[in-house]
This record gives C-alpha cells, sequence and structure tokens, in this order.
C-alpha cells in the first residue's frame, strides 16, 4: 500500500456527520452491542484510530447518536393551547424514537444531558406551567410523561402486537386481551397520553 492510499484509507472524508450516521445505521440494524469503535471504522473503511480525530470515543458517539434523534422531534412554536403542544410533542418524540429502538435504552441510561434533550424538557415545562403548574407539580409531570413514553415505546418495539399469553385465559383477561388487539397502537399511545395529562392536571382551553 502506498503513502497515499493509507492516508486516503486513514480518512476517507470521515467526519462527526459521517461517525454518527454509520452508528445509527449499525444500532438500527443489528443493536447496541454491535456498536464499537472498530465496527464503526469497518463500515467507514478507515483505521479506528482515525475516528478519534474526531470523536471521544464510544460514549462520546453515542451521546451524540441521541443528540441527532431527539433532534428530529419536532414541537408546536409556544403560544398554542398548552395541551395540544404536549399532546404533539410527546407524540413527535415517541415517533422519533419508534424510529430507532436501540435509542430508547440510551435515552434511559445514558447520564449526560444533550443540547437536544435539554431543549425538549424545557419546552415541556414551559408548556406545563403555562397550563398553569407550578414549577414542581411541572417537574413531576414531565418526569411522568417522559416516562410514560419510553416505558410504551420500549414495549411497542419490542413486541409487535398484543401478547399471547401460555396458557388458557380466564375470560376477563381473554376479552381484555380482544379489545387490545382490536385498537391501533397509535390509538392506545394517545388514549394513554390523554391519561396521562389529565391525572397531572393539565386541561384544554376553550
Amino acid at each position: 500500500m502506498t503513502d497515499a492510499t493509507a492516508a486516503r484509507r486513514w480518512h476517507r472524508g470521515v467526519d462527526r456527520e459521517t461517525i454518527v450516521d454509520a452508528a445509527m445505521r449499525i444500532l438500527d440494524e443489528d443493536g447496541l452491542d454491535a456498536l464499537t469503535m472498530r465496527r464503526l471504522a469497518s463500515d467507514l473503511d478507515v483505521q479506528a484510530p482515525s475516528l478519534y480525530a474526531h470523536v471521544h470515543g464510544k460514549d462520546d458517539v453515542l451521546d451524540l447518536v441521541v443528540d441527532r434523534v431527539l433532534g428530529t422531534v419536532a414541537v408546536p412554536p409556544p403560544g398554542g393551547d398548552p395541551r395540544t403542544v404536549l399532546e404533539a410533542g410527546f407524540t413527535a418524540y415517541r415517533t422519533a424514537l419508534v424510529g430507532h429502538p436501540a435509542v430508547v435504552g440510551l435515552v434511559i441510561a445514558r447520564p449526560r444531558l444533550g443540547r437536544a434533550q435539554a431543549g425538549l424538557i424545557e419546552r415541556a415545562l414551559d408548556a406545563l406551567t403555562a397550563a398553569g403548574l407550578s414549577i414542581r407539580d411541572a417537574v413531576d409531570a414531565q418526569v411522568t410523561l417522559a416516562a410514560y413514553v419510553l416505558g410504551f415505546v420500549a414495549q411497542e418495539t419490542a413486541r409487535r402486537s398484543a401478547p399471547v399469553p401460555a396458557f388458557e385465559p380466564g375470560p376477563r383477561l381473554a376479552a381484555a386481551l380482544l379489545a387490545l388487539a382490536a385498537r391501533p397502537v397509535d390509538e392506545r399511545f394517545a388514549i394513554g397520553l390523554g391519561r396521562v395529562l389529565d391525572g397531572v392536571g393539565v386541561v384544554r382551553r376553550r
């Protein structure tokens, strides 16, 4: 291999954006366990050490992936009905996560708060306080709403249909499973989100 060829293989147009692109492809296709710096370098056709000119390591890559995905969450501009803003924002949050299931666990587990995630939290708190909640109640409500979405998406992406019992269910459970299977997942999410918003005291303005 010539020096010129080696130099091309060392960098080959790699930057932070292309590294994040490759990391997201690996996560989407093969999951978190498959993502290593060696695998990233192989997929990008570069030498592994060259990645460290752009990122500090795998943890840095994971933080960038979370920021990229959450940066796609579209939230209505401020000033509208707070309940409508919250419904649209948390529905968009779910949509972004469903498209990248491995990121759900990262959002739950990563200790660092990225710019995009912080922005979403601030927008939710703005809407909750605009709905009349104190900052203390708004924080509690935001944590509850985020937990609802993350839990729903984690279950949704792990199991794409209603659960099938490994035993003969009783009549009430059998009826419940039929009712669950008959309701589209988007509708189940919207109903649950509405129940949470009702519970934390966010009412729709007339």
